[in-house]
């Protein structure tokens, strides 16, 4: 597997002499989910995202979790060739994390950190019905949290089970209920490479146990069951955050996350 251009590992907070962190993207492909988590962690830590392929809207999505930890595998040993590796994502992310860590260390590299954020386990959820899966993208996409957006819903409503994702997504283009710039052309790109992401989160099966230290960090307000991670991670840490699945990543959520990570990176530099 070869690895992706460089402007595909984005930087999220240059500069410091200590490991980075390398952050790996959400269902959505975007890493800049992680910004403000970066701006929070400890000095000396530069931080660094993974983008999707296809999140461009040139190349093609990635098919599969494999496909996606192989391709960041490599761009990140491309950019840095030997570890330590420490590696972050957040709910596919974490999932894509793992499977990182996992093909690292089979190459026989330290990887001192993996935080694995409110990731579900792959298959512990249907994938979605056509009109679930496009409300699921736009909650997603906007960031919401549950019940946050009841003039979007009202919208999708009131179409008809037989209208497809692009009828879907351009009736809420023109309803007001969205960021004016989010246009219909850009709305579909975005759920093109959700959907596939969203597939391949039903599709995959975690085949082994990860042996290096693993810090699990729940939302609140998630189902527990979804995030039963203790038979894959040997070593596993877990912290449980104030909040939902997306507004962990506000206050306090967010400053609980940070203090986890931070925790964590110190213990790693003091090993």
């Amino acid at each position: 597997m070869t690895a992706r251009p460089d402007d595909s590992l984005v930087p999220l907070r240059a500069g410091g002499d200590l490991p980075p962190v390398y952050c790996v993207h959400p269902v959505s492909g975007s890493p800049y989910c992680y910004t403000d988590l970066a701006a929070r962690l400890d000095p000396g830590t530069p931080v660094f995202g993974f983008e999707a392929p296809g999140f461009d809207g040139v190349d093609e999505p990635a098919e599969s979790i494999r496909e996606l930890a192989e391709v960041h595998t490599a761009t990140l040993r491309a950019a840095r060739p030997h570890g330590p590796y420490q590696l972050l994502g957040w709910s596919l992310g974490g999932v894509v994390a793992f499977e990182m860590a996992r093909l690292l260390a089979a190459e026989g590299e330290e990887v001192p950190l993996l935080v694995v954020i409110d990731a579900a386990l792959p298959g512990t959820q249907p994938f979605p019905p056509g009109p679930a899966l496009v409300r699921y993208f736009l909650h997603d996409f906007l960031g919401l949290v549950s019940g946050g957006a009841p003039e979007l819903d009202r919208a999708l409503a009131k179409l008809g089970p037989e209208a497809g994702p692009q009828e879907r997504l351009e009736a809420i283009a023109d309803s007001g209920t969205v960021p004016e710039e989010f246009d219909a052309e850009f709305l579909l790109e975005r759920f093109i490479l959700f959907r596939a992401h969203a597939r391949s989160m039903v599709d995959h099966v975690i085949d082994g146990v990860h042996d290096g230290p693993t810090t699990l960090v729940r939302a609140e307000r998630s189902e527990p069951h979804l995030l039963l991670w203790e038979p894959y991670a040997s070593r596993l840490d877990q912290h449980t955050v104030p909040g939902d699945h997306h507004s962990i990543w506000r206050e306090p959520g967010l400053v609980a996350i940070a203090d986890i990570v931070n925790q964590a990176l110190r213990r790693g530099v003091s090993v």
